[in-house]
């Protein structure tokens, strides 16, 4: 099973505080090394797409501006020097494409939400080509709640006092989104009260009190020692006169743009070739930002998809993996475990050559496979995808 490169390793690097001008005028900080991270100096080209990009996420009282928040997924398929798509017309004839059809869509692979589209033959064909020719997938995949939550441990364990907490707060974030979504709408009361994500200082100890109440009140029915960890740091931090990463914003605008996963993308594999779909905003969005590779600037491109097979296929690619990663989140352990065991022949022949593509792209590079989410999140996709014997917890929950 491949180990997967996660949020806890980019805490800084993806971070609202290190979004600075500076940056936004030179990038190339941004390509550091990052320990336990391999292969991001090898020399690729990444092709790209994108799903559920909501664009901003704003709060208004106690719900958001966005009615869905599937995961977002930023990925596609990875050619290492030397290595070819292979012929693009002789794929589209064993998916049965009409001529007329302009270039492959996920749309004409698969249908539906995620076990529907999980046993598409078509969708069987596509992955199965590319396993054939060898090549890898890359993907960034952000439970887009966590992301905005994730702030508020980020900031406590960031001040010296909470210094010994730092190791954990892994599992502190966790705890925190689980119980947030236990009653969501009055989670979000609290954070417009507060203006988060720009609580002004003098208020600091009482949305960390009333955070605390809040965990209290939705107290899992089989707390572990990571949510007791969570209710005492809650406690202590109400001593706190400000949270670092959540001062100096603008009220209400949780997520003012994903161009800081794009731009992660990038410069980790800042050797690489960057191949991407044309979209309008988020070309305005990189153009803000010079990306250079010590003298030389970044190779990044944007193109018509048409034109572009590999970006084609890097639609099919990633309109699945959203679809996927947006399922985890959704489902229940248990749920996930009774699915596995119940699959179709072939969704299980798909879910396994999904699974080699994943193994091949970590033997490159695990940062190629980035998740921004929560442990839980990480932990069920093992059971569903690798069949991992699930964490006691989870099957309580």
């Amino acid at each position: 099973m491949p180990r997967i490169a996660d949020e806890f390793e980019y805490r800084f690097f993806l971070s609202r505080a290190y979004m600075t001008d500076k940056i936004e005028r030179q990038a190339d900080v941004f390509g550091q090394h990052h320990p336990g991270i391999y292969g991001t100096e090898r020399e690729m080209t990444l092709y790209y797409d994108e799903t559920n990009n909501i664009r901003k996420l704003r709060l208004r009282e106690n719900h958001l501006n966005a009615a869905k928040q599937d995961n977002f997924v930023l990925g596609g398929i990875v050619l290492l020097p030397g290595q070819s798509l292979g012929d693009i017309h002789e794929l589209r004839k064993t998916l049965y494409i009409q001529p007329s059809a302009k270039e492959i869509k996920f749309d004409l692979i698969a249908k539906g939400a995620f076990m529907e589209a999980l046993g598409s033959e078509k969708l069987e064909r596509v992955l199965k080509w590319l396993l054939d020719q060898d090549i890898g997938i890359h993907y960034l995949n952000v439970n887009v709640l966590h992301w905005v939550i994730l702030d508020i441990i980020e900031s406590i364990v960031a001040d010296d006092e909470f210094a010994e907490s730092l190791p954990f707060q892994a599992e502190l974030k966790n705890e925190l989104h689980y119980i947030a979504m236990r009653d969501l709408p009055n989670f979000l009361v609290i954070m417009q009260t507060y203006a988060f994500p720009d609580i002004p200082r003098e208020r600091t100890g009482d949305f960390i009190r009333e955070v605390r109440d809040f965990v209290r009140a939705n107290w899992p029915k089989n707390p572990n020692l990571a949510t007791m960890m969570l209710r005492d740091l809650l406690t202590k931090a109400v001593s706190l006169n400000e949270l670092a990463f959540l001062v100096n914003e603008q009220s209400g605008q949780l997520i003012d743009g994903f161009d800081r996963f794009f731009l992660n993308r990038i410069c980790i594999f800042k050797n690489a070739r960057h191949i991407l779909d044309e979209e309008k905003t988020v070309q305005a969005e990189l153009a803000r930002f010079r990306l250079m590779n010590g003298k030389e600037a970044m190779d990044i491109s944007f193109v018509d998809s048409i034109n572009v097979p590999e970006v084609q296929l890097s639609d099919v690619v990633v309109g699945l993996l959203g679809r996927y990663f947006t399922f985890i989140e959704n489902t229940h352990c248990s749920e996930l475990i009774r699915l596995r065991a119940n699959l179709t022949a072939t969704q299980k022949r798909t879910l396994e050559t999904l699974g080699k593509l994943i193994s091949i792209s970590d033997e490159v590079s695990n940062g190629l496979l980035f998740h921004v989410t929560t442990l839980d999140s990480n932990y069920k996709n093992d059971i569903f995808l690798w069949g991992i014997t699930p964490s006691p917890h989870l099957l309580q929950r």
